[in-house]
Order: C-alpha cells, then structure tokens, then sequence
C-alpha cells in the first residue's frame, strides 16, 4: 500500500507537526487531493496524495510531530471502510490479560513477596524485611503496629500508614496548599515547529555573527505631510500608503548607493545581490514572520503598499507560501505603532544587516535658533561586522535619512 511520508516543505525544515487532517480514514482519495495541512518552520502548508484509493491509516495525528520522511499515512487501493486510526508504533510493553483470582484474605502481589521474604524476630512480631527496615529508618516500635498482611504480619503499607497519622494536622494541608500554588503558577506550553525555528535561527545569529549598532534620528515632519496629501488623494477605496512602505522604499534606494550592505556571508565569501528584497518582519500569534517584498527600489509606493498589505494579511492568517519567505536580502522591523522609543534588532541569517525603527514622536528641534516642534522618528541598524563596517554602515543610514526627509525623491 502507497505510504504517505512526512515531505520537505522547506530548506531549514527537520520536521513537521499534522495541524489537521483534511480526510478520514476510510475516505475516497484523488491523486492531487489536499490530505493534511503541516506546519512546518516557517508557515503551515498542504501535503497532497500521490495516488487514487481509500485512505486507509493516519499515523500522526493532528496536534502530532514526525521527522522528514517518517510514514504519516497509509493509501490503499480497497473499498472505503470504517474510520480507524492507527496509533504510532510503540514499543512492545508486556501487560497482563487477566487477574489470577484470590479469596478475599489473601494476599496482594506486592505484599505476598515480602511476606516470602518474611523473617520472624523480636518476640515473635512478623514483619516484612521492608517494613523491617523502614521501621528502623524511622524510628518506629513495631509493637505499636498492628499488621494487616497474612496471618497479621507487618508490611509496607502498615509502616506508611503508620508515619502518616504521626504527621502533625497541620503538615499534609500545608504541603496540600504549597502543591497547588505551584500547579496554578506553573504552565508547561509546547513550542510551534515556528517558534522552535525563531529560537535556533536567533541563537545561532548571535552566537555566530558579530553585531554592531548604529542610530540616528530622521525627521518625519515631511514624509507624513505628504503621506497625508496622498492618501486623501487616492479616496476611500484606493490603496494607502503607511509609513513603513516609505521607510522600505527609502531603504531600497539607499540599498542601490551601498551595495554591499546587500550582501552576505556564506561559506568565507561575500556574495552580493543583484536583486533589492527587503524582508518585513511581522507579528503573529505564534512569534514572527518576514515575508520578502522583492525588487523594492524599482516599484512604486502604492505598488509597495499593495503588495506589503497583502502578505501581511497572508501571514496572519499563515497562508504564506514558502516562495513569500524566502530570498530577502534586508530587513526593516517596525515597532513604531507599540510606542517604543528605540530597540536594538537581531539580524536575519543570511543577510548583512536589519533597520528597527521606533515611533515618531514629537519633539522641540532647533530650527533658525529657535526651537520647533517636529516629528522625530529613532532608528537603528544592526550590521554584521564581517560583511560591513561602522562607517559605510553610518553612510548608507544618512541616505536612508536624507531620502526620508527629502522625500519627494522617493517618488521618482
């Protein structure tokens, strides 16, 4: 019977978790059908059927995790049948299929081994070598302990029940109590393939490459003046430009003037890009996506802000495909709409280098000796220091700067 495996749905994928199946066991199955939905490191995707038959096992359930090419499913050529799911294979572990009868007397199986190895001393008291033992440990008088084992002997469980009701009253509730504080307190939440995927690639970001910072500040007061002229201009219906598309278009420009912050570093060699496409980083449930927006410096601002609206709409609702998240060769993370005054960002293996941008805010700026009140926007970049350097790095962030403040130039 054709098995369905486990497929690489991605470059960094090592496994998949089954976030729902789509058939049942014992559905009809068309080659090309969508059986399951995976989600993988990057974004969730369909895994479709191979061949013509009845599904007839699913292997992983949905909520379940598989590595790269395990048997997920089974497709058999027979007529539809009942729905059954098949467990994954475990281990063989003995059990018994039925109990060995006993009279009411007689003893358990625990307690008859230690009433074989059952010594009586001490003037007669029978006793298990255990609860022998455990006595001495603790302290206790075994004459003081009436046995419950055969023919009155002592066994394990008469020595714990015995410790037990010596307990101060107050000692088991307040164990009780601390047990329950710390079952509310604590919450054991397994991670996404997504958020596993998050937490290797930044450690080993910055474990691995050399980061250096470097900010200024960009006054805003133009660029929202004129966001504001175009967006009455485009009417109720036409497409909106915010003000981060004007920052990844002043980003891409800028990227022209200074290729090789559009690089990266692979295997000890620069590789420079000819493209410009420039990742934005997005917030989602499960951490954080950045889908590519590609060849950047050659589009519009309505064409940016119309594709940019589009992915981010896709990656909140994890229909991005895998196309959408790969081949960026910058990054722009914006916090601005959070109210945050300045943040440092990790850079995006493999590229050279991330802007974070903060919110604008409104600040008294010398202008002709006097002070006026202008939109001040915080920036910084986060560069790898085998690709680039503090001043071209300085360089290439005045020409971000200077675009964003003249910024009719990005128009042209």
């Amino acid at each position: 019977m054709p098995e369905i495996n486990m497929p690489r749905l991605s470059d960094t994928m090592q496994e998949g978790t089954i976030a729902r199946w789509l058939k049942q066991p014992g559905d009809q199955v068309k080659k090309g059908d969508v059986l399951a939905e995976v989600e993988t490191d990057k974004a969730t995707m369909d895994i479709e059927a191979y061949d013509t038959g009845v599904l007839e096992q699913i292997i992983v359930k949905a909520g379940d995790t598989a590595p790269i090419g395990e048997v997920i499913a089974i497709i058999g050529s027979g007529a539809a049948r009942p729905q059954v799911t098949a467990e994954r294979p475990q281990a063989a572990v003995p059990s018994a299929t039925a109990e060995e009868p006993r009279s009411p007397g007689s003893p358990s199986v625990e307690n008859r081994a230690e009433a074989v190895r059952e010594v009586p001393r001490n003037g007669g008291i029978k006793a298990s070598p255990l609860a022998r033992r455990m006595a001495e440990e603790h302290g206790i008088d075994l004459s003081q302990i009436a046995g419950t084992g055969p023919a009155g002997r002592i066994v394990r469980d008469d020595i714990e029940d015995y410790i037990e009701r010596q307990r101060p009253a107050a000692v088991q509730p307040e164990k009780e109590a601390l047990e329950e504080a710390r079952a509310i307190e604590t919450e054991v939440i397994p991670m996404s393939q997504m958020q596993k995927t998050i937490a290797r690639r930044l450690t080993e970001s910055k474990q691995t490459v050399p980061h250096f910072y470097v900010s200024n500040e960009i006054d805003m007061t133009a660029a929202l003046e004129m966001r504001q002229k175009l967006n009455a201009a485009s009417g109720e219906k036409g497409t909106k430009i915010s003000v981060n598309d004007m920052i990844v278009k002043a980003c891409a420009l800028a990227l022209e003037q200074f290729p090789e912050v559009n690089s990266s570093f692979r295997e000890g060699q620069f590789v420079r890009h000819k493209q410009i496409n420039i990742g934005i980083a997005v917030d989602v449930p499960q951490g954080l996506v950045v889908p590519v927006l590609r060849d950047v410096n050659v589009k519009g601002l309505r064409a940016i802000a119309r594709e940019a609206k589009a992915l981010i709409e896709k990656a909140r609702n994890n229909r991005l495909t895998l196309n959408e998240l790969q081949g960026g060769t910058f990054s722009v993370s914006n916090l601005g709409m959070m109210d945050v005054t300045d943040f440092i960002p990790v850079i995006n293996p493999p590229e050279s280098a991330i802007l974070a941008v903060a919110s604008v805010r409104k600040v008294f700026v010398p202008v002709d000796g006097q002070p006026v009140l202008r939109d001040i926007m915080k920036v910084t970049v986060s560069a790898d220091h085998r690709i680039v350097y503090g001043a071209m790095v300085a360089r290439f962030l005045q020409e971000v700067k200077h675009l964003l403040e003249d910024v009719y130039l990005l128009l042209g």
